[in-house]
């Protein structure tokens, strides 16, 4: 993940002025604990500040959202992974999942994959068309939309049955959040900084657990009851973030480090 020389030379920088730093701000416990662990800074001087989805990420539908559907191709009922194609995303356990849920749901519900997809197919960023190949997903389960605009998304993540994201590794992890924010239940791994984020608003699993992420949505797109409950969760998991807090505690740590 280093990549080149230069980037190298960047993350040595960027240790360098860490240990020299007063107070170091970082966005989760997770990652509070591997710059205490990793860089060897005293745990004093590292200081949490979460992030927060932004303001347009609601439950309430906007009468341009049945034309963002249309113009994605999305059909009525969707199960919904956006984000990036690296390989810590871990994608394979998306497409996984299917391979158990799409039989089940599939052609009612099926896996709406959205973002640019890689444009070299690599071991870091692996081609999800590939994979669902390798993998046997029936195509007729999963559909890719491409490049999706930033204004997009949020009826896109509205329109969702449920967000998956089994990423082994985030700093924080803002794509389930903005979903939580729209009343969409994730279904994610418990790996780094995810339980901190999605909180019991959603179904948290082993990033390696395909078969119980494909129950965890077939439970999420046949009972209604079930998913309501956890859609009221997630409302008020992702309440509790706002830039109003993490603006109000930034501007305490700058007065702490001055005096």
């Amino acid at each position: 993940y280093r990549g080149g020389p230069f980037v190298r030379l960047y993350t040595a920088l960027v240790r360098t002025a860490a240990r020299s730093a007063r107070l170091v701000l970082t966005d989760s416990q997770a990652s509070r604990r591997d710059i205490v662990t990793r860089m060897g800074l005293p745990a004093e001087r590292v200081r949490v500040v979460y992030l927060a989805a932004d303001e347009r990420y609601t439950p309430d539908p906007t009468p341009e959202d049945e034309a963002v559907h249309a113009r994605y191709g999305l059909p009525e009922r969707y199960v919904l992974y956006l984000g990036g194609f690296d390989v810590r995303k871990n994608v394979a356990a998306v497409l996984g999942a299917y391979r158990w849920a799409g039989p089940v749901i599939g052609k009612d519900c099926p896996l709406v994959i959205a973002g640019r997809l890689p444009q070299e197919d690599t071991p870091f960023a692996p081609d999800p068309r590939r994979l669902a190949r390798e993998l046997a997903v029936d195509e007729q389960y999963v559909r890719f939309t491409g490049f999706v605009d930033e204004a997009d998304k949020p009826a896109l993540y509205r329109g969702a049955v449920a967000f998956i994201f089994p990423s082994r590794y985030e700093g924080f992890g803002l794509p389930p959040l903005e979903a939580l924010a729209c009343g969409t239940p994730v279904v994610g791994s418990h790996a780094s900084s995810l339980p901190e984020v999605i909180g019991a608003a959603g179904v948290l699993l082993s990033p390696d657990d395909a078969e119980g992420m494909a129950d965890a949505l077939t439970r999420l797109a046949t009972d209604a009851d079930f998913r309501a409950e956890l859609s009221r969760r997630a409302l008020a998991q992702a309440a509790g973030f706002s830039w109003e807090r993490a603006a109000r505690e930034t501007v305490a740590a700058y007065q702490d480090v001055m005096g």
